[in-house]
């Protein structure tokens, strides 16, 4: 009789122990599946503002050497006028070296440095975006975390929602399976 309930203890404590790993596993799964989804969605989110605000400051960049150039043009006009008068220089020789201020070339090296700052920057996000989705559809696709995953209900997000964004050069490179050569700046 002894024995007998040692045995039946011994049962029950295993299948006691099997129940605790089996609910401590699932739990795991949902806190990785509750915490790796706002993740996903707040990549994505600062991918959109990257982009976003790379945008921004390209527009806003590009604006400066048409206005440098046009302010430059005002001053010349000024200080031409202010030497030679409305009709200009009426002399038939002159003996004049002219200084004609040149468009800075550091204005245009500031718009390629924030260029490349941004696409930087976005492709970080965007690696950050690809990470996060590959691990969450690995974790899902395994056999004991994936089936508590599911029995939970994930996933909750549209994973095909964040794909990469992408250009239409790229993609056609993609599709066809060769790139023409190099990129035509001009």
């Amino acid at each position: 009789m002894k024995g007998t309930l040692t045995g039946i203890g011994a049962v029950l404590g295993l299948l006691l122990l099997l129940v605790a790993i089996g609910f401590g596993s699932y739990i795991s799964a949902y806190n990785y599946a509750a915490a790796i989804e706002p993740q996903i969605t707040a990549a994505w989110d600062n991918s959109q503002n990257i982009l976003a605000q790379y945008g921004q400051k390209v527009m806003e960049e590009a604006q400066i050497p048409t206005m440098y150039a046009a302010d430059t043009q005002k001053i010349v006009t000024a200080a031409i006028t202010a030497r030679y008068g409305a009709e200009g220089s009426k002399a038939m020789f002159q003996w004049i070296k002219e200084q004609n201020p040149n468009l800075d070339p550091s204005i245009y090296r500031k718009i390629q440095e924030v260029i490349d700052a941004g696409r930087d920057s976005f492709q970080n996000s965007q690696t950050t975006v690809i990470d996060l989705v590959r691990s969450y559809k690995t974790n899902l696709n395994y056999f004991w975390k994936g089936m508590w995953l599911h029995m939970a209900g994930y996933p909750k997000i549209d994973l095909n929602k964040y794909q990469v964004i992408t250009t239409d050069r790229a993609a056609e490179v993609f599709k066809t399976g060769k790139e023409k050569g190099p990129i035509q700046l001009r």
